[in-house]
C-alpha cells in the first residue's frame, strides 16, 4: 500500500491553485442628529494631529503621526508616510473598547465648507458601496488578494471595488514560475521562490514591481519559504542541494547558506525566533538551525520520509509528519530530542495546529481522513473522513478547512464542536473541477486564505482559473471571479486595514497622495458610531503647488501609425497636458494605463514609458475586434482613472500574416 506514498507526494509538491472572492458589506449608519458631541479643533502635539470626539458613550481619539525612514518627525505631507492611530475608550470609565473593526477613509475636500452630519453619513454610504467613482484617496479598510499564477505573474485583486466581474488591479511579471511565497511582517515586500530559476524574486507590494532577484545557486531549486517570527530573516529550503538559505529581510541579500540534509524541505520556527526546524525527506531527519547564529546545531532522526511539520504552542512541541511512516513524531525543542511518537496510518502529507495551539490536524492522502491529535496528551482524539486526497489544512478562528486534490469540495470541521468532543465534518461545493485536473499546478503554497474579517475565506481553484469567496454559515460560495485564464498556484492576503495593536488602539500606516484638506469618515457598527474628522496635509516638502497645478492634467490621445487590429501588438500613444499651460508634462514615472472592454469582461494594466517630449506609450494586444476604453492615471499629478473622459479605441478584426506583411511593405 505504498501507492500513495511517493507518487501522490510528488504530485502534491509540484503546484498550486487560484481563488476568488466577493465582499459583502452592510451599510450601517449610527449617530442620531443632535446627539453627537462636536469635534474638538485639531490640535498639534509636536508634529501629531490630534482630535477627539464623544458619541453614544464612546470616546474616539484620532492621531496622525508623521514619520520617515530615519524615524525623524515632520508635519503630515503629501508623498511621505504617516501612522494613523485610533484610540477607542468608554467615555465614562475610560476602559478600552476592544475587538471591533473600525472602518475609516480619507477623502480630499472639494471646498472649505464645514460638513454636518448629513453629508458625513452620505459620504460613508458612498464609500461603503465601493464603486470606482466613490473611492477614497486613502482607504484604511483595504485588503487585496495576491494570486501566484502559472504564467509567471502575480495578480493583484481588490475585492472592495465594485467595478467589473473581475477585481483585477495589477499584474506583476516574475522572472520565473513561482512555487511558494511569504510577506514580510509589515507587508511591504513579498518573497517568491522560483525553483526553475534557482532564485527568489522580491516584489515591492506598494509599487507592485519586482525590485530584486536573489540567486540561490545553480541547481538549488528553492521551494518552501518562511519568515522568521521576529522578521529579521527569510528562510528558503533548497530542495536540489540539501541546503537552506537565509535572506536578510532588511537588504534582501543572501545572509547564509547551510547544509541540512538531502530531500525536500519543510520549515517551521519556534515562536521566539531562536530555532528553525527543517525536514529532510531523503535523509529521514529533521535539522535544527540556530537562527540567531545561523548554525546547524542538531540533526534528529525521524521515520520514513518526513514531509511536514508544525509547532503547537500549547504543548511547546514540534510535530513532524512522515509520508511513509506510521507515526507523527513529537520533538521537544527544550531538550532537542524526540519526546513521543503518536501512532497514525501511513500517508500523512500535511500537519497544522488550530489557532489556540492545542489540537494538531494531520491530513492523510491514502485514507482521505484527518487525524486530530490532542497535544495535551499526545493521543489521537478523532479521525474524521474528509474530501478525497487531502493535502492542505487552513484555519479561521471557528473552522478548519481541508482541501482535497481529487475533489471539487472542501471539508469544514467546526473547532468549537471539536473542543466539546464532536468533530463532524461538512463538505461544501467550492469550484467546478477537482484540483487534480491540472496536476502540473499542484504545489505547496496554500490555496485557501482567511480574510481579515475573520469569518470568511478565499479559495483558489487552478483548473477553473477562478477565485471563490466563501462566508462562514453559508452553504455555497457567495461569489466567483475570473482570473482571466491564469491558473493560480497560491494565494496571499495583503491586509492594509486598521488593526488592533493594543487594547483599544488601532493603527494603520498611510501615505497621503496629495496635500490639502481631508475628511476622515469613521464608522463603527457595534458600538454604533459615525463621524467625520478633518486633517490638513501639507504639499510635498520643497514643492508648493498652485491651485491650477493641483488640478489633474488632461489626457491627449495621439494617432498611431497603423490601425489597431485584434491580436496584433499595438503601441498606444498619448500626452498629459498641464492644466494651466496646456504644455506636455515630461519626466513622469508613475503613469499607468487601464484598458477595459465594457462592461469589464476583459481588462489589462500597463506602466507607460516616456518616449520623448512628454509622449508616453504602452503596447498591448487586444483579444478581438470591438470598442475598448482607455483610462490613464498618474498619482504624482493627482490624476486618477476616474478623472476626465475615457478614450475609446476602435479595434478592427484580426488580419492574416500575409495581409500584415503586405501593408508593412507598402509603408516602406
Amino acid at each position: 500500500m505504498r501507492r500513495a506514498g511517493t507518487l501522490v507526494f510528488g504530485r502534491r509538491w509540484l503546484g498550486l491553485v487560484p481563488l476568488a472572492l466577493m465582499l459583502v458589506t452592510t451599510p450601517v449608519f449610527g449617530g442620531e442628529p443632535g446627539r453627537v458631541t462636536p469635534p474638538a479643533s485639531p490640535e498639534k502635539d509636536g508634529n501629531e494631529v490630534l482630535q477627539r470626539v464623544v458619541q453614544n458613550g464612546l470616546a474616539v481619539e484620532l492621531r496622525v503621526t508623521p514619520f520617515d525612514e530615519t524615524g525623524d518627525g515632520h508635519a503630515p505631507s503629501a508623498g511621505r508616510p504617516a501612522m494613523v492611530t485610533l484610540s477607542l475608550t468608554d467615555a465614562k470609565s475610560g476602559a478600552p473598547v476592544t475587538g471591533v473593526r473600525p472602518r475609516a477613509w480619507m477623502t480630499s475636500r472639494p471646498s472649505e465648507m464645514v460638513s454636518d452630519e448629513v453629508p458625513c453619513a452620505d459620504k460613508i454610504r458612498r464609500l461603503l458601496g465601493g464603486r470606482l467613482g466613490a473611492r477614497a484617496d486613502v482607504d484604511m479598510n483595504q485588503y487585496v488578494v495576491l494570486s501566484l499564477n502559472h504564467d509567471k505573474t502575480i495578480s493583484v485583486i481588490n475585492p472592495l471595488v465594485e467595478f467589473s466581474p473581475s477585481k483585477l488591479e495589477s499584474l506583476v511579471p516574475l522572472p520565473g514560475t513561482g512555487a511558494d511565497w511569504v510577506l514580510t511582517a509589515d507587508g511591504t515586500l513579498l518573497y517568491v521562490t522560483m525553483p526553475d530559476e534557482a532564485a527568489v524574486a522580491v516584489v515591492d507590494t506598494r509599487s507592485r514591481r519586482l525590485v530584486a532577484t536573489v540567486s540561490t545557486g545553480a541547481g538549488s531549486r528553492p521551494g518552501r519559504i518562511v519568515l522568521q517570527p521576529d522578521g529579521r530573516q527569510v528562510w528558503v529550503g533548497l530542495d536540489g542541494t540539501g541546503q537552506v538559505a537565509a535572506l536578510d529581510a532588511a537588504t534582501s541579500g543572501l545572509a547564509a547558506v547551510l547544509s541540512v540534509g538531502q530531500g525536500l524541505h519543510a520549515l517551521a520556527f519556534t515562536p521566539d525566533s531562536r530555532l528553525l526546524y527543517v525536514t529532510n525527506s531523503q535523509d529521514n531527519s529533521v535539522a535544527v538551525v540556530d537562527a540567531q547564529t545561523n548554525r546547524v546545531t542538531n540533526s534528529i532522526p525521524v521515520p520514513d520520509t518526513p514531509v511536514a511539520l508544525t509547532y503547537a504552542g500549547a504543548a511547546k512541541r514540534m510535530y513532524v509528519a512522515s509520508l511513509n511512516g506510521s507515526v507523527v513524531t513529537v520533538i521537544d525543542p527544550a531538550r532537542q530530542s524526540v519526546s513521543r511518537n503518536v501512532a497514525v496510518r501511513p500517508g500523512v502529507v500535511a500537519v497544522a495546529v488550530e489557532p489556540q495551539g492545542r489540537f494538531v490536524f494531520s491530513a492523510n492522502q491514502m485514507t482521505s481522513d484527518v487525524s486530530i491529535i490532542d497535544s495535551a496528551t499526545d493521543t489521537v482524539v478523532a479521525r474524521v473522513p474528509v474530501v478525497k486526497d487531502p493535502d492542505q489544512i487552513v484555519f479561521t478562528s471557528h473552522y478548519a478547512y481541508v482541501r482535497g486534490i481529487e475533489s471539487e469540495k472542501v471539508s469544514l470541521i467546526e473547532l468549537g464542536a471539536l473542543r466539546q468532543g464532536n468533530a463532524t465534518p461538512v463538505d461544501l461545493q467550492i469550484g467546478r473541477q477537482a484540483p487534480s485536473v491540472a496536476p502540473q499546478e499542484l504545489g505547496v503554497s496554500p490555496m485557501i486564505a482567511p480574510t481579515p474579517d475573520g469569518n470568511a475565506v478565499m479559495v483558489a481553484n487552478a483548473p477553473d482559473a477562478t477565485l471563490y469567496y466563501y462566508q462562514e454559515g453559508m452553504m455555497a460560495p457567495m461569489g466567483a471571479f475570473s482570473n482571466y485564464r491564469r491558473m493560480p498556484r497560491g494565494i496571499v492576503m495583503l491586509d492594509r486595514s486598521l488593526k488592533e495593536v493594543a487594547p483599544g488602539t488601532y493603527r494603520v500606516p498611510v501615505t497621503f497622495p496629495k496635500g490639502g484638506r481631508f475628511d476622515v469618515p469613521l464608522l463603527l457598527e457595534q458600538p454604533r458610531l459615525s463621524h467625520c474628522f478633518q486633517v490638513t496635509v501639507q504639499e510635498s516638502p520643497g514643492q508648493t503647488l498652485s491651485s491650477a497645478s493641483r488640478r489633474p492634467p488632461t489626457v491627449q490621445a495621439l494617432p498611431g501609425e497603423v490601425p489597431v487590429t485584434a491580436k496584433q501588438p499595438t503601441a498606444l500613444l498619448f500626452k498629459l497636458l498641464d492644466p494651466s499651460t496646456s504644455l506636455p508634462i515630461m519626466g513622469l514615472t508613475d503613469v499607468q494605463v487601464l484598458l477595459v472592454e465594457p462592461p469589464g469582461v476583459w481588462q489589462q494594466r500597463h506602466w507607460a514609458k516616456e518616449l520623448e517630449g512628454g509622449t508616453y506609450s504602452v503596447t498591448s494586444s487586444f483579444p478581438h475586434a470591438g470598442d475598448f476604453t482607455v483610462m490613464v492615471q498618474a498619482p504624482s499629478r493627482h490624476l486618477r482613472f476616474t478623472d476626465g473622459t475615457p478614450t475609446v479605441v476602435a479595434v478592427g478584426p484580426a488580419q492574416s500574416r500575409s495581409e500584415v506583411g503586405t501593408k508593412a511593405a507598402g509603408r516602406h
